[in-house]
């Protein structure tokens, strides 16, 4: 994608509302904090268990009436336990809160979101990663 595009200004206003969703669910908020423990990159890992955005890959996809794109995204959820399950219940959590919720985005409307596929794996014994996949179509409003 070309350097500012404006598919890049979905990407962070679709990251921005599904961390603000997810921030202010119940249920989320019980397994990852509230306030919600989020990583960015190069800073260090907040407590565990935590929620990262491990990648988001976008492309135009060609809107009729307005500039959409498609995009995926890999939530990530780090923790330390030693049979995953802090890290499969949190997954669920977030899964729910996308599926089950409505996001707020000022110039875009979110579409489609719906997950893809789910993982949870053991890094080393008593650390896992938890891997959400999801794909949402944006347009522009």
């Amino acid at each position: 994608m070309a350097p500012g595009a404006a598919v890049s200004g979905a990407e962070s206003t679709l990251e921005r509302a599904m961390l603000a969703l997810l921030a202010g669910d119940v249920a989320v908020k019980t397994v990852l904090g509230d306030s919600l423990r989020v990583a960015e990159m190069g800073a260090p890992l907040p407590a565990y268990p935590y929620l990262e955005i491990g990648r988001h890959v976008s492309e135009p996809a060609g809107g009729v009436d307005a500039e959409s794109s498609e995009h995926r995204i890999d939530l990530i959820v780090g923790s330390r336990d030693m049979g995953g399950e802090q890290a499969k219940e949190a997954l669920a959590a977030v899964r729910a809160a996308l599926v089950e919720g409505e996001l707020e985005m000022d110039g875009w409307r979110c579409v489609l979101l719906l997950p893809l596929f789910a993982d949870a794996t053991r890094q080393r014994v008593g650390l896992w990663r938890a891997l959400l996949r999801i794909k949402a179509v944006v347009e522009a409003v």
